[in-house]
């Protein structure tokens, strides 16, 4: 739908993080012939439907947790730069709590943490959630205002 609402006047589309390591080279074939041929590929995928809900996700008992739980929502920390430093800043904050808070990545490479993201509610990546509740959407938080967060946390 995207291709329809944009000029194709020096349109350049390129693979970036969201693009993950190891991904089939079909893949990038079919990115590239829904480019070239967007008429016929989109007839194509017009009725195309894919379910999360076949996934059976155990989402954590948010409200019942005995440390502080941070999970941070990447593409793919390892191929992702804004995922990277995302995933860096948290764990360096998590790190100096000295085992008093939880840390996962939880990486959209898997089917069970994109429904996961669903189950939340959220859309953007990467993004942090604390006990639950997304606090970092897309944006990469400073280490003393993220340290504060979890300070009050843990005080609660």
């Amino acid at each position: 739908d995207l291709m329809h609402s944009v000029s194709h006047h020096n349109l350049i589309i390129s693979p970036g993080c969201d693009m993950p390591y190891d991904t089939p080279v079909e893949n990038t074939i079919g990115a590239m012939e829904a480019v070239r041929d967007h008429e016929r590929i989109h007839a194509l995928v017009q009725n195309y439907t894919s379910s999360l809900d076949d996934i059976e996700v155990e989402m954590p008992d948010y409200a019942h947790l005995e440390k502080p739980l941070v999970e941070v929502f990447t593409i793919d920390s390892a191929t992702c730069a804004a995922c990277g430093y995302m995933t860096a800043v948290a764990k360096q904050v998590v790190g100096s709590f000295e085992g008093r808070v939880d840390f996962v990545e939880r990486k959209s490479t898997e089917r069970e943490n994109i429904a996961r993201i669903k189950k939340l509610g959220f859309a953007h990546l990467p993004s942090i959630c604390i006990n639950g509740e997304l606090v970092y959407s897309s944006n990469i938080p400073n280490a003393g205002e993220f340290k504060q967060r979890l300070q009050a946390c843990l005080e609660d």
